[in-house]
């Protein structure tokens, strides 16, 4: 599996016979996944493509007493925690070693060909100081291994400091930044004059609005950046992931569709009949990640997708390009999410 994520794009062929081994491990060494499948009827023995593997909600990573891990729990060395209220049950993503999670996140920003910034600067709280954030871990990765340079624009509590983001920026140089939607908009709150970034400048945001007390379309934010910092939406990349995964998804400007690393998939299936929506037809996002080696690869959000019309039909096994348009949280849906978080943290 170190293997899949490592090397060289992989087939939807070799994806499958990966995703029936990493089932078949999951299934015998993960007891309350076992449970959950044994429970729909549907067990290794009775599937013999991707597309059938069951899928877990993500609210079943609430389960304190079932952790959902294939090791032993006294080898967890890491726990992720979903963003929420301190009176929230949070779902926890647990890990014996971050090594393939790190990999992930290294060797997809290569695959898809993400920029690589000379200079960052990270509207997200350093990993010290929020090490249950997988958000957190993420961009220290990003800093270790991706760029050149980097500063964090954050202070001990994540309040954002302005004079940090413009001492950063006033040599005029390109910069990266990275943040969530609603730490941008608390950035925006914060500049009275435009800043002026160099040419070669982008950015990329995270999260959405759900929870908290904005609401704004994706338009009207990136028209925010255009105006307080003078980036197109063509220099905007959407990072679309959860602390339930492994792996992450990237866009590029407005209305463009989310693409993975070759060791993902994904479906958008229709909640009434659990099967896979009509093209072009909304739907919850099912994402298929090898990186969840040792929790569960399968999991069913509830977020709104429809297919990419423009991709390749995924049933044919020498495609390797998930993709799909993302809509946003179902309305129905529980409140979660980074940018929820960092608004609570912002506003203090």
């Amino acid at each position: 599996m170190v293997q899949a994520v490592n090397g060289k794009p992989i087939s939807d062929t070799e994806f499958n016979t990966l995703a029936m081994l990493v089932f078949s491990h999951q299934y015998q060494k993960n007891k309350p996944y076992q449970n959950f499948c044994n429970a729909i009827g549907t067990t290794p023995e009775q599937v013999s493509y991707w597309h059938e593997i069951p899928a877990l909600p993500t609210d079943a990573f609430k389960a304190d007493a079932l952790p959902l891990i294939t090791f032993p729990k006294e080898d967890v060395q890491k726990t992720f925690l979903t963003s929420g209220t301190t009176t929230e049950t949070k779902g926890k993503h647990h890990f014996a070693s971050t090594d393939l999670y790190d990999q992930s996140i290294i060797n997809a920003w290569h695959e898809l060909k993400l920029p690589e910034p000379a200079n960052a600067i990270f509207l997200i709280p350093h990993p010290e100081h929020s090490p249950h954030s997988s958000l957190s871990h993420m961009m220290g990765v990003i800093a270790q291994h991706i760029t050149q340079g980097s500063s964090w624009a954050t202070d001990d509590s994540g309040s954002l400091n302005l004079e940090k983001i413009i001492n950063a920026i006033k040599d005029n140089q390109p910069v990266a930044l990275f943040g969530t939607a609603l730490s941008y908009l608390h950035l925006f709150d914060l500049i009275d004059s435009p800043l002026q970034l160099a040419p070669g400048s982008w950015a990329m945001e995270t999260g959405g609005y759900k929870g908290t007390r904005h609401q704004l379309s994706k338009s009207e934010l990136y028209q925010r950046f255009e105006t307080k910092l003078g980036l197109p939406s063509d220099c905007i990349v959407n990072e679309y992931s959860m602390t339930e995964l492994s792996s992450q998804f990237y866009s590029r400007g407005l209305d463009q569709a989310h693409q993975g690393p070759s060791w993902t998939r994904t479906r958008v299936i229709d909640p009434l009949t659990n099967t896979d929506a009509k093209p072009g037809e909304l739907g919850h996002l099912i994402i298929y990640d090898l990186a969840n080696l040792h929790s569960v690869m399968a999991v069913s959000t509830q977020d709104l997708a429809t297919q990419d019309l423009a991709s390749q039909d995924q049933t044919n096994l020498e495609v390797s390009a998930p993709c799909f348009n993302l809509i946003g949280r179902d309305p129905t849906a529980l409140p979660r999410g980074c940018s929820r978080s960092s608004d609570e943290t912002l506003s203090r």
